[in-house]
């Protein structure tokens, strides 16, 4: 786990709300906490009786086309963003802002082709990215859950890592 403070704010705010920006939309949301005159609260996890069987294939279907692999609990950020700019458009800040995000699982699969850690996408439950804003200060912690116990702290530092070369491959300055 390590937290990263952000120190140019507006570029990254900017990069997460902006539809014309792309930069968040691979990952997927747990839940986010917007408090501005009143408290948003979103659920990012899907109802899926909200769809038909006709409809849940379609979006496995468009997931696969683009290359992803269609998440049964979680829903994009990409589908969500414009929501939650809404709640905090204007002009005075948000009082604050949290985001739990999680990596896709195709996203997930790649990085630990690449991190050698020895484990499989079944081992991980989930890379999160942790985004909190309290008004002044905008910081992301990162955290790993396991489905099997380790002490191991590879998959955690390899998750680390990339995190910091994310953020520095997109422009954030961060401490």
């Amino acid at each position: 786990m390590r937290l990263f403070t952000i120190n140019n704010t507006s570029l990254f705010m900017t990069a997460l709300l902006s539809d014309r920006e792309t930069v968040f939309d691979q990952f997927l949301l747990g839940d986010a906490v917007i408090m501005t005159g009143t408290t948003f609260t979103i659920d990012g996890h899907i109802n899926k009786s909200f769809y038909t069987d006709e409809e849940l294939e379609e979006l496995r279907r468009a997931a696969s086309e683009n290359g992803r692999i269609y998440s049964e609990d979680l829903i994009r950020w990409e589908a969500v963003k414009e929501h939650c700019f809404n709640c905090i458009k204007g002009k005075k800040t948000p009082l604050s802002l949290r985001i739990n995000f999680c990596l896709a699982p195709e996203n997930v699969i790649r990085f630990l082709k690449t991190a050698e850690t020895g484990l499989n996408a079944g081992d991980v439950r989930s890379l999160n990215v942790n985004i909190k804003y309290d008004g002044s200060t905008l910081t992301c912690t990162t955290a790993v859950s396991l489905s099997i116990f380790t002490m191991d702290k590879t998959l955690e530092n390899a998750w680390d890592d990339m995190f910091a070369r994310f953020l520095s491959k997109h422009g954030f300055d961060h401490d």
